[in-house]
């Protein structure tokens, strides 16, 4: 892997460089320490499963690369990260043929199913940002709060590729198909002109709370039947670095006579979110509404 966090949870991720890694863990125990062989190792937590990893190349030439990475240890390592047999299983970078689907759900709750847990209803602003921005439509508090109540049904933090790093895609992914009528969709975006082009039924009006959206309508004395869902979560490892899409769709009709007309690849940015829950508190913005329903919403587990 070609990142590290240095503590597990909520942490920023780091890509895996001597400089850095150097700056930001001031060479402390127990990111630097010896081996049983009395040799000095680098530790730091995997951005991914949050399980302990060894960083390799700061300061020995590797054989088959240039570039430092970080590898699995599947032991606790005090003072920095528990071991968890559950999380490694279906980390991509230790078990990377591990296929599931969007039902398939955990087997029991560890601390870092709960802290996905957490993170969720703690920042539940946040997750509703990143996914309204990657799909470029305005979701309302009604609607946010109508999702969440079915990921919370589903108990969507044990499904199998849930991380703290793709929470909003996965957040989208397990909250089922939703209607895009009385929808604000952001002006001149992808899916605004698809619409306009292919839907002769559909219509656009100002949405009087911020000018950069319009409300998806349908024309007098005719019927727009458009839903979109989030599905097909993919995940690949390719030079050591985590590759993780999903598909955002929107289709027109029923069931039966069902047509796709938009088609958006949604790649994950493993270090956006986490990053963006960092923030200081001047750099941020919160909605204190979306916030009160999740805490109403998510006791805590």
């Amino acid at each position: 892997m070609r990142n590290f966090k240095t503590k597990t949870g909520i942490s920023r991720i780091y890509e895996i460089n001597k400089e850095e890694f150097e700056l930001v863990t001031a060479q402390k125990k127990p990111y630097y320490s010896y081996n049983e062989n009395n040799e000095l190792v680098q530790y730091a937590v995997c951005p991914i499963c949050d399980n302990p990893i060894q960083i390799l190349g700061f300061y020995k030439a590797l054989k088959n690369t240039d570039k430092p990475y970080g590898k699995h240890l599947k032991r606790s390592i005090n003072g920095l990260a528990d071991y968890n047999q559950q999380a490694y299983d279906f980390c991509p970078y230790a078990n990377k043929n591990k296929n599931v689907n969007r039902y398939s759900r955990k087997s029991h709750l560890t601390d870092f199913e709960r802290n996905i847990y957490n993170l969720l209803r703690d920042h539940f602003d946040r997750v509703i940002y990143v996914l309204a921005k990657q799909i470029d439509i305005k979701i309302s508090n009604h609607l946010a709060k109508q999702m969440l109540i079915t990921y919370v049904k589903g108990k969507g933090w044990l499904y199998p590729w849930s991380t703290l790093n793709n929470l909003p895609w996965v957040f989208g992914h397990l909250t089922w198909s939703k209607p895009l009528f009385g929808q604000p969709i952001l002006k001149d975006s992808p899916i605004y002109l698809t619409i306009l082009n292919k839907c002769p039924a559909a219509k656009f009006v100002p949405y009087q709370y911020n000018s950069k959206y319009d409300v998806l309508l349908s024309k007098e004395g005719m019927h727009l039947d458009l839903n979109y869902c989030i599905i097909v979560h993919n995940r690949s490892v390719e030079n050591k670095e985590l590759i993780e899409t999903m598909k955002f769709v929107v289709s027109e009709g029923s069931i039966e006579n069902k047509k796709e007309i938009f088609v958006k690849t949604l790649t994950v940015d493993q270090t956006y979110f986490l990053n963006l829950v960092n923030l200081s508190k001047e750099k941020s913005y919160r909605n204190n509404k979306l916030i009160e329903i999740a805490k109403e919403i998510m006791p805590d587990i």
